[in-house]
């Protein structure tokens, strides 16, 4: 009894898809004939994996295959902005003009962001490195910063460091 009900939904069902099927002009039947064919895909892949006849990996990488197309369509849309992004040169660093003569104590304190007097012992040498430490891991020239800015760094190190050292 089961069977033949079964066999009479999906007659059924036949039935209506292809009257609704005939009724569409050419642009619509193909792409309700690209969604039946995935949805019967994608069914019957459900199918094997409730009966345990595929694994359900499978099942995951067969139900991505029908977005391949959409895909493909992607790529081949975004190919020629990837082949213009990669013909053109990169924009070369340019480095500001240096500084008019040698920095000051206050402006090194301002490069490494340190408050307070040096002259009184407010500011250590520990504090020195450590925001040395912290802004060199922003702006070295590896992480995507620049020579000038890492210079400018090291050199307000320096400065301050030596003026801590020969207190």
């Amino acid at each position: 009894m089961l069977n033949i009900l079964i066999f009479a939904v999906i007659v059924t069902s036949i039935v209506i898809i292809s009257a609704r099927y005939k009724k569409m002009d050419s642009a619509q039947q193909r792409k309700s004939l690209w969604r039946l064919g995935t949805g019967i895909f994608l069914g019957l892949l459900i199918v094997l994996v409730v009966t345990g006849r595929m694994h359900w990996i499978g099942a995951a990488i067969g139900a991505l295959l029908p977005f391949l197309r959409v895909g493909f369509n992607l790529l081949m849309q975004a190919l020629p902005l990837w082949l213009k992004h990669k013909q053109e040169k990169p924009q070369e660093q340019t480095t500001p003009p240096p500084s008019s003569g040698a920095m000051n104590l206050v402006e090194a304190q301002e490069i490494l962001g340190l408050t307070g007097d040096l002259n009184k012992g407010e500011i250590t040498q520990e504090m020195v490195q450590d925001a040395h430490r912290r802004l060199i891991q922003k702006l070295h020239p590896d992480r995507g910063g620049n020579d000038y800015l890492a210079a400018k760094i090291n050199q307000a190190r320096d400065l301050l460091i030596n003026k801590l050292s020969a207190k």
